[in-house]
């Protein structure tokens, strides 16, 4: 918690019940939230295994206090920041294929290579029997 009090000014003056300032209550809970969130982030990443298990992830919270010229009233503002780990990167390859009309596409094999074997011919589903009443 945060409370300063300073002898011979006005803030002596504020009774007991007043609210100090905690991460609980910053821009009415949102940082807890935002924080929260962050957290939640994070955790998927780590489950994640296209991601490095290793690899280090953080949370920053940022509180800038701006003073106005009167010293008592303070402008506030957070911003909450994660660093996730990036994809493991994988390699693959994929071949470029042109059609007739000269419109480029990606195929998986490549266009090329001839086929060693006979792909099998797709078999044929027999028609069902219709009986008639």
């Amino acid at each position: 918690m945060a409370s300063v009090k300073q002898g011979g000014n006005e803030m002596d003056s504020m009774n007991d019940e007043t609210i100090t300032v905690s991460i609980g209550n910053v821009a009415d809970g949102a940082m807890v939230v935002a924080f929260e969130r962050a957290l939640n982030e994070v955790l998927k990443n780590i489950a994640d295994p296209n991601t490095p298990a290793t690899q280090s992830r953080s949370i920053v919270l940022r509180l800038k206090i701006k003073p106005k010229d009167d010293r008592v009233q303070l402008s506030t503002e957070f911003t909450c920041e994660s660093k996730l780990a990036s994809i493991t990167p994988n390699q693959s390859r994929m071949f470029l294929g042109r059609d007739k009309e000269g419109a480029l596409y990606a195929l998986l094999g490549d266009p090329r290579q001839l086929n060693i074997f006979t792909p099998p011919k797709p078999v044929s589903v027999p028609e069902p029997i219709q009986f008639k009443r």
